[in-house]
């Protein structure tokens, strides 16, 4: 009877450590929201809440993560339009990658004037950093083509594009 009792416990105290080793990666994968005033700022890596942002419709992604922050400006003295930044970085496969670069290079389009520190994303870790930095600008930067935006910019990265729009 004891040694029923005593496998029973050590298998619940297995079971129970087990989840709580699940918890952490669940935590990160969930939205940061700050809200100072009327700025709104939600990093994130869920691909469904980019897609109420920008069209992902033609080209998925595999990964995101992207900053999205809202300036409402509704309120106040002298309502406004309210404003929007969005910076993203979206992973895609080796195919994927190719077909938005060859959809690029056949696309007539004015060259855009952002310069790579507009790309430096306070957010980004070292090694895409470093990526960004040994990129040529001729080549890497273009106009959004593919994300149904107006004003939109991409950095063409080793399999992944960085995204900037502004919306002001």
């Amino acid at each position: 009877m004891n040694r029923n009792l005593f496998f029973l416990l050590i298998t619940f105290i297995f079971f129970s450590c087990k989840e709580n080793s699940k918890s952490p990666a669940k935590i990160e994968s969930e939205p940061k929201t700050e809200k100072k005033n009327n700025i709104t700022t939600e990093i994130s890596t869920d691909i469904g809440q980019l897609q109420k942002l920008i069209d992902l419709s033609k080209f998925r992604p595999k990964k995101v993560k992207f900053k999205y922050t809202f300036i409402d400006n509704s309120n106040g003295r002298v309502p406004g339009p309210s404003d929007s930044f969005l910076e993203a970085i979206l992973y895609f496969d080796d195919k994927t990658m190719e077909k938005i670069q060859e959809m690029s290079q056949n696309a007539e389009a004015p060259a855009p004037n952002y310069q790579k520190k507009a790309f430096k994303f306070d957010w980004l870790d070292k090694q895409v950093l470093s990526e960004l930095e040994n990129s040529d600008s001729l080549k890497n930067l273009h106009r959004d083509l593919i994300f149904g935006t107006n004003n939109g910019e991409c950095w063409y990265l080793k399999n992944k594009i960085l995204f900037k729009k502004e919306t002001n």
